[in-house]
């Protein structure tokens, strides 16, 4: 029998978790789809109706527009995350559609004068280079950001299971709430050998993709699991077999690469699916989601590509991923102080009012050539710009903008 009350409070978030869900739907489909989810809820049209225009939820949102050619998958696919809040990172930037190939971009919203900080922003996911990770599990890094501990500093922020230390309260929240309660070894004695493995391999996105996955079922204990969901699809996305194909030996290392792949997914799910008793997951992932995630071949490799395309020394940031590339950059991307963490965008010449932000993919020492080859295999795109149109040299103005070294 249907219970006849559900508290107003629980309709409100069912209600907002829909429509984060399926953005266009109505006052109809979001109450049909309400009473097919909660069967156990007794939810009438007119209920619904009076918290959606309460909500200022009746308003449909367009439907989302992705980047992408139909036909080629060779082209990442990506959009604009409706549910991100630009100007919670800056005021001074926008994120724009350009077309289906180049996808999404970044665009100042007022003029921007030379070595001005346009933004800094944390990473939503974060894995760091090997040594940065190592460190951290000899508790001499912290646990979330690998900046270097000194050994005779006092710690008040660590695990109390294992040896991570954090060098600061935001960071053990953060790695706290988005990884690991499942990847301490402690907690989690399974990830003793997905780790072995991975650092056998010196391989960074297997890793990287068991963070992610952890942050989707720790968000999930939340009610946050549609939010960043969200956040990570709006990622370009594409698939690493499609990445790894453009290289000209993979021919020959097709079978051995899967092989390697299909231990490291056999290995994360061993690790993860289901999660160890003592993490404390209560609420285990929707079962058509838990399945691509872990049974999916194409799934690991979306996100493993994913990864590859977006990350930043580790890093993956929901603001500075919609910066294209240009060989002729307008921005660079640098990290403060001794770790490579928090990402700061600055302007190496001066911008007008609606510019779009180019930052460079590619060493700009480069020649023609290397750069078209690298961004080619690594990027999945041929890069048109101007200096490699005219091939032209690294000039002394934006070698000094960049702040290069003289060779």
């Amino acid at each position: 029998m249907k219970e006849p009350v559900v508290t107003e409070a629980s309709l409100i978030s069912a209600i907002q978790q829909l429509k984060l869900e399926f953005p266009t739907y109505g006052i109809k489909k979001v109450t049909v789809t309400l009473n097919e989810r909660m069967p156990e809820w007794t939810v009438s049209e007119k209920r619904v109706k009076k918290i959606m225009q309460a909500q200022g939820l009746t308003q449909s949102e367009p439907v989302i527009k992705k980047s992408g050619v139909e036909d080629d998958p060779s082209v990442p696919v990506s959009y604009i995350d409706p549910t991100l809040d630009f100007t919670s990172i800056s005021s001074n930037i926008t994120a724009k559609m350009v077309d289906p190939v180049t996808g999404k971009g970044l665009f100042t919203t007022r003029d921007i004068a030379k070595d001005e900080v346009i933004f800094q922003e944390l990473p939503f996911a974060y894995f760091p280079p090997w040594e940065g990770f190592t460190m951290a599990r000899q508790g001499s890094a912290c646990g979330m950001c690998a900046k270097p501990l000194l050994r005779s500093s006092v710690l008040p922020f660590h695990c109390p299971h294992c040896n991570i230390n954090y060098c600061s309260k935001q960071c053990k929240s953060t790695a706290w709430e988005t990884f690991h309660p499942l990847e301490c070894t402690s907690i989690n004695p399974e990830m003793h050998a997905f780790m072995k493995f991975c650092e056998q391999e010196a391989w960074s996105a297997p890793m990287a993709v068991s963070r992610m996955y952890c942050h989707l079922m720790l968000a999930h204990q939340r009610g946050e699991l549609d939010k960043v969901m969200h956040h990570y699809d709006a990622f370009a996305t594409v698939n690493q077999a499609e990445r790894q194909a453009k290289e000209t030996e993979w021919i020959f290392m097709e079978h051995p690469t899967r092989e390697l792949w299909a231990k490291a997914r056999s290995l994360l799910r061993k690790t993860l699916h289901p999660p160890p008793k003592k993490s404390k997951i209560i609420h285990p992932l929707p079962t058509e989601l838990s399945q691509r995630l872990f049974d999916d071949e194409d799934t690991f490799l979306n996100y493993m590509g994913k990864f590859n395309i977006n990350n930043q020394s580790g890093g993956m940031y929901l603001v500075q991923s919609h910066i294209n590339h240009n060989c002729t950059p307008n921005v660079c991307i640098e990290f403060s102080g001794n770790a490579q963490y928090k990402l700061s965008v600055r302007a190496v010449r001066d911008l007008k009012k609606g510019e779009q932000l180019f930052e460079t993919y590619v060493n700009p020492r480069w020649n023609k050539e290397t750069r078209i080859n690298y961004l080619n295999k690594s990027y999945m795109f041929q890069c048109n710009c101007l200096r490699c149109e005219k091939d032209t040299p690294l000039t002394d103005e934006l070698r000094a903008g960049l702040r290069l070294r003289q060779e």
